[in-house]
């Protein structure tokens, strides 16, 4: 198993990564957003405020995962006012309960720690709220949020 940053030359893989987590938390394919996520991925990619992993097996890609950095106003909790959005968690269903998840998720962490960003937040699937919890993040009524020390 590897684990390597994504570039702009996975721009395909990464929307069709996202549309398979879209349809596997039981959204309806409604229409087409192929080139929605193409400019994202594209302007994230390009930007340092974006960073997102792809786990590969046997050249396959098998899981994945990101974290976005949001500019908020500085607080007393979170003096950079930095915060990091924790989003495209996916791991393929023959390959999840392994424990790539957790792994993915220590990069993310990671990353942000060396961006001394101290307040992470996601929006949990029911999926993946267990994870989260027991890698120090707290549910609220609409996200789930982790403080770094």
């Amino acid at each position: 198993m590897e684990f390597r940053l994504a570039t702009l030359e996975d721009l395909a893989l990464l929307i069709q990564l996202r549309k398979q987590l879209l349809i596997d938390e039981g959204q309806v394919v409604s229409s087409t957003i192929d080139d929605q996520l193409k400019a994202f991925f594209e302007n994230q990619l390009k930007s340092n405020q974006y960073v997102q992993w792809l786990v590969e097996q046997d050249n396959q890609v098998i899981a994945t995962g990101a974290i976005q950095f949001i500019a908020f106003p500085p607080s007393y909790f979170n003096p950079t006012g930095i915060r990091g959005y924790i989003a495209n968690m996916f791991t393929h269903v023959d390959f999840r309960n392994k424990g790539i998840a957790k792994k993915l998720l220590e990069r993310l962490v990671a990353e942000a720690e060396t961006r001394n960003v101290q307040h992470l937040f996601l929006i949990a699937s029911e999926m993946g709220k267990q994870l989260y919890k027991k890698n120090g993040f707290t549910e609220n009524d609409i996200y789930m949020e982790c403080f770094l020390k």
